[in-house]
């Protein structure tokens, strides 16, 4: 099932989607495997499969997209990326993922390689993700995601540049748009009155990125240019290093996020879950007992 399937119809309710990543050892692999079960019992409409650096797990992408697409029939989505692939390359693995019947594609430009400040487009590539997604729309064999940033992307001058660009990737093809983290709500409806301005009318699902750790999560802030709101901020410095404390202020906030996003019109909620389920299980029960979420499609 492709993206705008999922996402058709007016009267649906909201789609809840999960985004793992690939393990780097056996150890990890056989862990997720049994993770992946837990998270299938959340019911998610789909689930995403990220992509390393320079393309690096490109292969677990595929392969992980695919086992969960043949052992719980449910949608998936391989990442791909514009960093090291000629067009042809692109081409390669496009088919390589149809052929593991993977029907969906969350399309992005991608980082720089470490230690290269600026994106250089490899020989016979593609420089920005919206070349990526008509390259993929032209094929007809995908649907396709695009990344949205509320707060603008890092490397952006300002949030209307980023909306340009992000019109552009919408214009190329894409059926929905999955946003970045974000620790405030109103850093997202914001963007989406904007977004909505621009003539976008596609859907644009929230990704939250519930905490399990102080320390974790000023990273990941610090190199995405999220802010971390100054009330959650005092609750992570009460928590301190102890990330059992960490985690519960992080569920707690998630679920008040999510719970607010749903209530406001979410078309859905992308949660991005580090490759864990009791977390994210702890958030979408008190929702499900409130009625505001829907079932896997």
């Amino acid at each position: 099932m492709r993206l705008s399937q999922i996402f058709g119809g007016a009267t649906q309710q909201p789609r809840i989607s999960f985004e793992v990543f690939p393990p780097r050892t056996p150890k990890a692999e056989e862990s997720l495997r049994s993770t992946l079960a837990d998270l299938v019992a959340l019911e998610p409409a789909y689930m995403t499969v990220t992509y390393g650096a320079m393309g690096s797990t490109r292969d677990k992408t595929v392969e992980i997209a695919s086992f969960i697409r043949r052992t719980y029939d449910l949608p998936t989505a391989c990442h791909l990326t514009c960093v090291g692939c000629s067009a042809a390359e692109i081409d390669a693995i496009l088919d390589s993922i149809r052929a593991a019947g993977v029907e969906n594609i969350v399309a992005l430009r991608g980082d720089p390689p470490q230690g290269d400040e600026t994106f250089v487009p490899p020989e016979g590539g593609f420089a920005h993700a919206n070349e990526l997604v008509a390259h993929i729309r032209g094929r007809g064999e995908f649907g396709i995601a695009v990344a949205g940033y509320p707060e603008k992307h890092i490397e952006a001058p300002d949030l209307d540049t980023d909306l340009h660009f992000l019109k552009q990737k919408v214009a190329a093809g894409a059926d929905v748009i999955i946003t970045q983290l974000f620790y405030h709500n109103r850093d997202f409806f914001e963007f989406e009155e904007r977004v909505r301005k621009l003539g976008i009318d596609c859907p644009v699902v929230p990704g939250l990125l519930p905490i399990v750790s102080s320390k974790q999560i000023r990273k990941i802030a610090s190199m995405c240019g999220a802010k971390i709101p100054e009330e959650l901020g005092r609750k992570l410095d009460g928590a301190g290093d102890d990330e059992d404390a960490a985690s519960e202020v992080g569920v707690e906030w998630a679920r008040r996020q999510a719970e607010e996003l749903l209530e406001r019109g979410a078309p859905g909620i992308h949660f991005y879950v580090l490759n864990r389920a009791n977390h994210i299980r702890r958030i979408l029960e008190p929702l499900r007992e409130k009625g505001l979420l829907g079932v896997r499609a």
